[in-house]
């Protein structure tokens, strides 16, 4: 293929109708810049890591998150408030989470995973993404994005299924196939 693109923002793409590869895709993201952090070691609450803890590490649900943004955001639900945290001249990183969680140790800890380009995450286990029987993990962590370990982000949709959790002891526990 010819590494000459006609695509030289993120707007440009879908307006030439070329057919183009995963192979390709990934070529045109890396010449764009899209960078992606990988997780940190450990959970940003518990400190735990995710060999430690298992499941899944989650970097945004629908009242606790943590993302990047060209621009500043602020306030929005004011039980889950979102906050800005300025980290250079064009980015921000976003906080949503109950009011008041953010105390300055925990937004300085965030504050030096992005700038040792890494991203924070939580545990299933801090979230709240437990069996409502035994409180171990969900097989699934449902309605949450979640980060691996190469930094790619995927959302773990809500579609009215249970998705068991991991503790084979448990009545809702439930082996999926890997």
């Amino acid at each position: 293929m010819n590494k000459e693109f006609h695509i030289k923002s993120p707007s440009d793409i879908g307006k030439q109708n070329q057919k183009v590869s995963a192979e390709d895709i990934r070529i045109i993201k890396s010449l764009l810049g899209n960078k992606k952090r990988k997780p940190s070691s450990h959970c940003l609450l518990c400190k735990k890591t995710i060999e430690e803890i298992g499941g899944k590490r989650i970097i945004a649900q629908k009242t606790l998150g943590i993302y990047n943004s060209k621009i500043y955001r602020g306030g929005g639900d004011p039980d889950f408030p979102e906050l800005s945290i300025k980290l250079d001249d064009a980015n921000y990183i976003v906080l949503c989470g109950k009011k008041g969680m953010w105390t300055d140790e925990l937004i300085e800890k965030v504050k030096e995973i992005y700038l040792n380009d890494e991203c924070p995450w939580f545990c299933q286990k801090c979230v709240g993404k437990t069996c409502h029987i035994c409180g171990e993990i969900l097989n699934n962590p449902i309605g949450s994005d979640v980060i691996y370990d190469d930094g790619c982000i995927s959302h773990v949709a809500i579609l009215g299924y249970n998705p068991g959790c991991v503790n084979e002891s448990c009545e809702n526990y439930k082996k999926w196939s890997k």
